[in-house]
């Protein structure tokens, strides 16, 4: 069951950053316009930092719940891994749409 979890949370990380990109990209020809773009930002933003606090805890989860320094070397190097892999794929995904 943890993996999973640690799988739809994964797919939930890309798809909501994929969605951001794509809200990014479309035009604005009006106030009300960039006023709904922003607001689809800021709730496709709620699961993306969701998964980015889930993924490293998933994987302490799988890796035995480790109470001593190498709990916190996991945890650790999982955030640092999670959030280089969102920026690449973030940035890989806006170049391909400019």
């Amino acid at each position: 069951m943890d993996y999973i979890l640690l799988i739809i949370a994964i797919l939930v990380l890309f798809s909501s950053l994929r969605q951001m990109t794509l809200i990014e990209n479309s035009k604005i020809k009006s106030t009300m316009q960039e006023l709904k773009l922003n607001s689809s930002l800021l709730l496709c933003g709620i699961p993306t930092i969701v998964a980015l606090v889930f993924i490293p805890y998933q994987v302490w989860v799988l890796t035995g719940k480790s109470n001593n320094w190498d709990g916190v070397y996991i945890l650790g190097g999982t955030v640092v891994a999670v959030i280089i892999i969102s920026f690449i794929f973030y940035y890989k995904r806006k170049l391909r749409f400019n």
